[in-house]
């Protein structure tokens, strides 16, 4: 029988929300990177760019911490658990290592997520307060691209462990 629950909304969400900010992020990076002589439209898309930005990666922080919940509901390492996505048995073997190290990466991801917001935030910052000073002044330039190749970095790490947490430890190996 198929059923939509709230968390699979949420995760659903999660995957939108994940183009929506890449999109902008990538028109962002690009405007400060190979803009010279802004004119207004510019500077307004770059704003409204930084906005966008900032509350997608706080709406896919929180999107894929809230799901989470359900698989920390003081489950054992074997044994079967039901919660909003199902029943699940687990039982932790040599081929099935991903019952033990999901949930501690997903520890990781929450508690690491949360400079991300913080990033976009100073760069959203930067970016409405400054405005074009951020694409015509090279210090101030450089510092902005700076803090976006960090957030970048940032965020395709924790994107990163999310694909390994969701692709490979959700099947693995000799299953």
């Amino acid at each position: 029988m198929f059923g939509l629950g709230w968390n699979t909304v949420l995760l659903d969400l999660h995957g939108v929300l994940m183009f929506v900010t890449l999109i902008f992020s990538a028109f962002l990076f690009g405007a400060v990177f190979f803009s010279r002589q802004p004119d207004g439209l510019m500077v307004r898309r770059l704003k409204v760019s930084s906005i966008v930005a900032f509350v997608g990666l706080l709406g896919l922080m929180i999107t894929g911490i809230i799901p989470d919940i359900s698989f920390g509901s003081g489950s054992t390492f074997s044994g079967t658990v039901t919660n909003d996505f199902g029943s699940f048995v687990t039982k932790v073997t040599d081929t099935t290592l991903g019952n033990f190290t999901g949930p501690l990466l997903f520890d990781m991801m929450e508690h690491v997520s949360l400079i991300v917001p913080g990033l976009a935030a100073v760069i959203g910052f930067l970016v409405l307060y400054l405005g074009r000073r951020v694409m015509t002044e090279p210090a101030i330039r450089a510092s902005v691209l700076s803090l976006m190749l960090v957030a970048g970095a940032w965020t395709f790490v924790l994107g990163a462990i999310g694909v390994y947490i969701t692709k490979v430890l959700t099947f693995p190996a000799g299953s």
